[in-house]
């Protein structure tokens, strides 16, 4: 854990660590849907970079109507056990840097209803 830096509230990376930091497993569509901002994956290489212990898993979604063949996702998360060593070296910190990014994301306002 030494080394992490908190990225900048309003930013991309920030609300990105926002959401795997309160526990969400996030998707590029759940993503796009809550900050208008279609790439998650340049937040997720910078966090990475940072040192931030980011997993990912593959997900089966529906069949796609144009090739006719079921689609597949990433999700992006946090393991739990990391959640609780963040959690455990940060303190306050953590709980000052969620308070406020709980605020949004610039471009809607609004962290509700578009991650899961």
């Amino acid at each position: 854990m030494a080394g992490l830096k908190f990225p900048t509230i309003k930013s991309l990376e920030g609300q990105t660590l926002y959401y795997l930091l309160t526990g969400h497993r996030i998707s590029h569509l759940e993503f796009q849907n809550s900050t208008r901002s279609y790439c998650l994956r340049g937040p997720i290489f910078n966090l990475r970079q940072d040192g931030w212990p980011i997993d990912d898993c593959w997900n089966s979604g529906g069949i796609s109507e144009v090739s006719g063949r079921r689609t597949k996702f990433k999700k992006y998360f946090i393991k739990e056990d990391d959640l609780k060593a963040i959690r455990v070296h940060f303190g306050e910190r953590l709980d000052s840097f969620l308070e406020l990014a709980k605020g949004g994301h610039p471009q809607t306002g609004s962290l509700e209803g578009g991650i899961q």
